[in-house]
């Protein structure tokens, strides 16, 4: 309910191009970035891969690691699972929704332990991470405090991204949130996302 899945498809979206060809690699059993791409036409790839279990976990890394594409955008299962953590060990940037709440603080605190023992295992320092305040409602005292709560987990804050109808309904439609909504305030918020975790 933090809008992975919204940031994810979009930010494919957003990324994919005439010069730049993107994957989406739907790791989630649940299967909403599938269903969204099944409906639509976002103009990116889709991989169903469920990661399931940690014995399959080796063979869904090198699956992942061959996918011939510049951008391999995946959507991780909601819940953090052992298999989750050699998974974030191959990213080279993750990118955390966090939803102005108490609760989703601690899960992201989980989150981010992760990927500082992913970047123990590797020598470059790798995966980058930025926190995203996701689905922030800004009347709210919570939504116009959040960016202060996160800069204190000690990771890059990117721009926000508020709670807007247009992005429901673009999963509606199928559709990533530019091709829905123009050039309104949403696909706005995309663009800048975009451009920070280039």
């Amino acid at each position: 309910g933090v809008g992975k899945t919204t940031l994810a498809i979009n930010l494919a979206g957003q990324l994919s191009g005439p010069r730049s060809s993107v994957a989406v690699v739907d790791a989630d059993a649940q299967g909403s970035a599938s269903h969204w791409l099944e409906n639509g036409n976002v103009g990116v790839t889709l991989l169903a891969m469920p990661l399931e279990s940690v014995r399959g976990v080796g063979r869904w890394i090198d699956r992942v690691l061959n996918i011939d594409t510049e951008y391999a955008v995946i959507d991780f299962p909601p819940h953090l699972q052992a298999m989750t953590e050699p998974a974030i060990g191959i990213a080279d940037l993750v990118v955390v929704p966090v939803t102005a709440s108490g609760a989703d603080l601690i899960a992201t605190a989980k989150a981010l332990e992760l990927v500082r023992k992913a970047r123990t295992k590797r020598t470059n320092g790798a995966p980058r991470c930025v926190l995203v305040p996701s689905k922030i409602d800004y009347r709210t005292s919570a939504g116009r405090e959040i960016g202060d709560a996160l800069k204190k987990l000690g990771e890059p804050v990117g721009p926000s991204i508020r709670q807007r109808t247009a992005f429901v309904d673009s999963f509606t439609a199928g559709q990533w949130i530019g091709d829905y909504a123009g050039r309104g305030p949403a696909t706005k918020e995309i663009e800048a996302l975009a451009k920070y975790v280039r």
